[in-house]
């Protein structure tokens, strides 16, 4: 794990960021995952994990998607992002757990650890199975039985500068296979154009992670 600090003065971001820093954008968009529910299924896989992998992978070869601080309040970049998504509980499926695995762009490796720590979180019993976590975690959840259109948080104002992903239940049309994905975005880090390029690598990587 690697915090690599920028030189704020010079940063371009630095008015945004003065300007913006605890403001949240709320986008939920339609992601096209034909190819990949269609890849998924002819391997015998599962759906879940191949979405946080994709997501995992967006954030993390995107600087934009990486900014942080260090415990000092420096802004800086971290080298590696590692997803941090939720796990039906199988004591009781009206509670879940939180449980982080290590990204790695090889996904066959990454699915396989994927695995072991979903099944630790199915069992550990309490909200949050790790111990300790890292700094660097990017958030992920589902809503595997609801299809939504809009997403929003209440609470305190977002501080931190990693977009957080929503999954819903995906929907056929026609011969498509659409998935409503929801992003929290700190508006100090990306605007529009950082956040239309997270939906359109999303479905790039979808589409990209097995040969044809």
């Amino acid at each position: 794990m690697f915090f690599t600090p920028i030189d704020y003065e010079r940063w371009e971001r630095k008015e945004y960021l003065e300007c913006f820093q605890k403001t949240a954008i709320y986008i939920t968009a339609d992601v096209d995952i034909t190819a990949l529910y269609g890849q998924i299924k002819r391997r015998g896989l599962r759906l879940y994990p191949a979405l946080v992998y994709c997501a995992a992978r967006v954030i993390n070869q995107d600087q934009a998607f990486r900014y942080a601080r260090d415990t000092q309040g420096n802004i800086g970049l971290w080298d590696v992002v590692h997803p941090y998504y939720t796990v039906p509980r199988l004591d009781d499926r009206a509670l879940f757990s939180m449980k982080c695995t290590a990204y790695t762009s090889d996904f066959t490796a990454f699915y396989e650890s994927f695995s072991k720590d979903y099944a630790q979180a199915e069992t550990c019993g309490r909200l949050l199975c790790d111990p300790k976590l890292p700094e660097n975690i990017c958030g992920i959840s589902i809503t595997p039985e609801l299809g939504f259109t809009a997403f929003g948080f209440g609470g305190s104002p977002k501080e931190d500068f990693t977009p957080f992903t929503l999954f819903g239940r995906f929907r056929r049309e026609g011969e498509r296979i659409l998935l409503p994905v929801a992003g929290e975005f700190s508006h100090a880090v990306n605007d529009g154009l950082h956040i239309s390029r997270f939906f359109q690598q999303l479905e790039t990587v979808g589409k990209t992670l097995f040969p044809q």
